[in-house]
């Protein structure tokens, strides 16, 4: 199997994890890895699956599955293809320029200041047209890992399941922080942006309950 190195420009959101492409952003990435790639699509939707193979998997040659059809990707003319489904050269993502920001509870959330090719773009919702010979621009970007409508149904369920943690009888430092964790879960979506149109919740639900102290 022959590999080549090829760079390459590619269209940013114009945030990351956003929907739309209004700056006009872009990013450079260089593709380290086969330089033949067969990908299987379905017949149907024309999206691609989870079959991706190289001249050592005999990629070309095996039998396709009867409701999918076989591409051959050139890295060279659908880099950001090749990337997403046959790079075997990824760099670490630590050592690339880092972007952090502050976010309204204090804490910090740091990640490339350009999002890789694979934070970028969704690969399977990516569709190919099969009589132009050609994927289907511009590609879907990379959907958002949760939405407000899931972090309020996180929050509705963290909130009925902790009513029972302000008793009466509770030792008030203890109350005390429920209270506020409480308050706190109601008032995400003003606290980290809902409120204001925000459609990317900033926040990671799953750091910011509080621990029972001893006793």
């Amino acid at each position: 199997m022959n590999k080549i190195t090829h760079t390459f420009t590619y269209d940013l959101p114009d945030d990351y994890l956003a929907q739309t492409n209004i700056l006009g952003k872009v990013a450079t990435w260089t593709y380290n890895g086969p330089d033949k790639i067969w990908i299987f699509l379905d017949k149907e939707t024309n999206k691609i699956v989870g079959n991706f193979l190289t001249e050592d998997d005999k990629g070309g040659e095996i039998p396709v599955p009867l409701d999918q059809y076989r591409i051959e990707i050139d890295p060279t003319v659908d880099p950001i293809i090749a990337t997403l489904v046959g790079a075997d050269e990824l760099p670490d993502y630590a050592t690339l320029e880092q972007y952090t920001e502050e976010l309204p509870c204090g804490n910090t959330y740091t990640r490339p200041l350009c999002p890789p090719p694979d934070h970028t773009y969704e690969l399977l919702d990516i569709t190919y047209d099969v009589e132009n010979s050609t994927f289907v621009t511009p590609l879907p970007w990379k959907q958002p890992h949760i939405t407000w409508d899931g972090i309020r149904q996180w929050r509705n369920h963290l909130l009925d399941g902790s009513d029972y943690n302000e008793l009466p009888d509770m030792p008030a430092a203890v109350l005390s922080n429920w209270v506020a964790y409480r308050q706190g879960l109601r008032d995400l979506p003003q606290t980290y942006g809902a409120s204001s149109g925000s459609t990317i919740p900033p926040v990671d639900p799953w750091k910011i309950q509080p621990i029972n102290p001893p006793n």
